[in-house]
């Protein structure tokens, strides 16, 4: 996987890379030893599942010495993965639409986070009135196995999943350590979020996709790729064509924290989800038929 050489910029780009500060990085790892513990807790006194990397995991965590921790959460997680599937799917549960956790909620308030949200929202004309989107919040587990290559996505926008406003900032927060690049990744299309909203269609796993072959302005080449290390972290406009990069890893699973922030003080805004006061349909293709092409059947 290549290198994200650049830090890119929210306005020109699309996208930027995130530094964090010391407060910044105090609160990632916050959220990161709250998932440790409980990790733990669901393996609490199981006795399918070896109890040494459990120890190790928690006295790292005991230590807050977070790369310890992570080369044994990983330990669990592979564990997990191969001896109850379902049990590994209750840390997606604990981290998605909401997020549960307090400290992952308190990434909202940080003040390099909100520094970001106020330079990308900027000062329309109307009043921003930001709000945690409904549909805002996941905390992606991705074992590996190509069996759950389906979960990745292909080449998309996050408005049709999102709806609600077209002004919308995510942030991805990657929570395990696999730089060696084989756990997958985001790949991000610069600029593409000039184009507006897109003509999208579904693939065969149901997920939405933008229908590339009506752009033909659009070089599928000229993206940036995470490099996919401990707490990497981007800022991304959620008009920025995106995809996801597959875990081809044996023995490595990828933990991504996403989390947004929409503007629904915006004229164009979709009453839905955590504005519902005039709800005018239920997906994409109802609210928005002109950009929705129905995928042919093979």
């Amino acid at each position: 996987m290549p290198k994200t050489m650049t830090t890119g910029s929210l306005t020109e780009e699309g996208w930027e890379r995130v530094v964090p500060t010391d407060a910044l990085q105090s609160d990632i790892e916050a959220l990161f030893f709250d998932i440790c513990n409980y990790l733990l807790v669901l393996v609490k006194d199981d006795t399918r599942f070896d109890s040494t990397p459990q120890r190790l995991l928690r006295d790292a965590v005991t230590n807050r010495d977070a790369i310890t921790a992570e080369r044994h959460l990983q330990q669990v997680m592979l564990e997990i993965n191969a001896k109850d599937r379902k049990l590994l799917g209750r840390v997606y549960d604990i981290g998605t639409r909401p997020m549960r956790l307090m400290s992952g909620m308190r990434l909202f308030f940080n003040p390099q986070i909100q520094q970001i949200a106020e330079r990308f929202f900027g000062k329309p004309e109307d009043p921003s009135i930001l709000v945690r989107p409904y549909n805002g919040e996941t905390l992606h587990v991705f074992p590996p196995g190509e069996e759950n290559y389906r979960y990745n996505l292909p080449i998309h926008q996050d408005f049709p999943y999102l709806l609600q406003s077209e002004k919308q900032l995510t942030f991805w927060l990657n929570l395990t350590n696999n730089l060696n690049g084989e756990a997958g990744g985001v790949r991000i299309y610069p600029r593409t979020h000039k184009l507006g909203l897109p003509k999208t269609t579904k693939n065969a796993f149901g997920h939405y996709e933008v229908a590339t072959e009506h752009y033909p302005q659009f070089d599928p080449n000229d993206h940036v790729e995470s490099e996919s290390g401990l707490f990497e972290l981007y800022a991304i406009d959620s008009l920025t064509w995106h995809s996801s990069l597959p875990s081809t890893a044996k023995d490595s699973t990828r933990l991504t924290y996403i989390f947004r922030i929409s503007d629904i003080g915006v004229q164009d805004r979709v009453p839905y989800g955590a504005d519902k006061s005039n709800p005018q349909g239920k997906n994409f293709e109802d609210l928005y038929p002109e950009l929705y092409i129905q995928p042919t059947m093979s």
